[in-house]
């Protein structure tokens, strides 16, 4: 049998990466862009350092982790509990469903005055901003996870004299939990955008915060150092994501 010889696959992306930057590096090393709105790999990485060395990142992210962390577990809960009693409950579903297209067709961010207006600029309207986003994404994949329960499952589980309550912990929450999973893990992305997004409009602290000042002084290495993290941030809490569901599907 002919062996593989071929190279890990993250061998190629570290290769590309290595390629990117060396080729942005010589670009704004000979002024063929300009660094007032693109700054050299070795600038933003300097600038990084600095914010590092200073204690500066952590305290920013501190402020927008919370944020995070609140609104995306409270937004997974609410839409895994509204989605998954949708889908088992169908009159339920039927009933909710019109409501439902209706607030996920609105624009979350554009809720944002609204929210302000109603509980004034805070860590507050911030969290409902980044729950509301993440909840929709997650509503519809349990939504569809428990509606897809085999038939022949939930016959056998009736067979068998499983109860009602019996049959949804023991057959449909395990036939909705790759659903579930995928949701959370949309939900993790999108948490971090609107978490920025929120930022921008009168925080007093927080990555996307900083992502607005640096940009309006024109501190670009700054602003792209801020940028890398925070889209670090998100890789890091997606690979994380990926590890759970690991753990959790280990059958799948």
């Amino acid at each position: 049998m002919k062996k593989n010889t071929s190279l890990p696959a993250w061998i190629y992306s570290l290769l590309i990466l290595l390629v990117v930057l060396s080729l942005w590096e010589g670009l704004s090393r000979y002024k063929i862009i300009n660094p007032l709105f693109l700054s050299s790999p070795t600038e933003i990485l300097a600038a990084g350092y600095d914010l590092m060395k200073s204690g500066e990142f952590f305290t920013h992210l501190r402020q927008s982790a919370y944020i995070y962390v609140v609104g995306v577990v409270a937004g997974c809960l609410a839409g895994a509990l509204l989605g998954l009693a949708m889908g088992w409950w169908r009159r339920f579903g039927d009933i909710v469903d019109p409501y439902v297209v209706f607030f996920s067709a609105m624009p979350r961010v554009a809720l944002y005055p609204v929210f302000i207006m109603l509980m004034g600029v805070g860590n507050l309207s911030r969290i409902l901003i980044v729950l509301i986003g993440v909840m929709f994404p997650m509503l519809f994949n349990a939504y569809v996870g428990a509606k897809q329960t085999s038939k022949q499952l939930l016959e056998v589980a009736q067979v068998f004299g499983y109860r009602r309550h019996e049959i949804f912990y023991k057959v449909v929450l395990p036939s909705a939990m790759p659903y579930l999973m995928a949701g959370f893990r949309n939900g993790v992305t999108l948490g971090m955008i609107l978490v920025v997004v929120s930022e921008f409009f009168g925080a007093s602290g927080g990555l996307g915060q900083q992502i607005a000042v640096t940009a309006q002084f024109f501190q670009t290495s700054f602003m792209y150092a801020w940028v890398i993290y925070t889209s670090l941030l998100a890789l890091a809490f997606v690979k994380l994501t990926d590890w759970l569901e690991r753990r959790l599907l280990w059958w799948s």
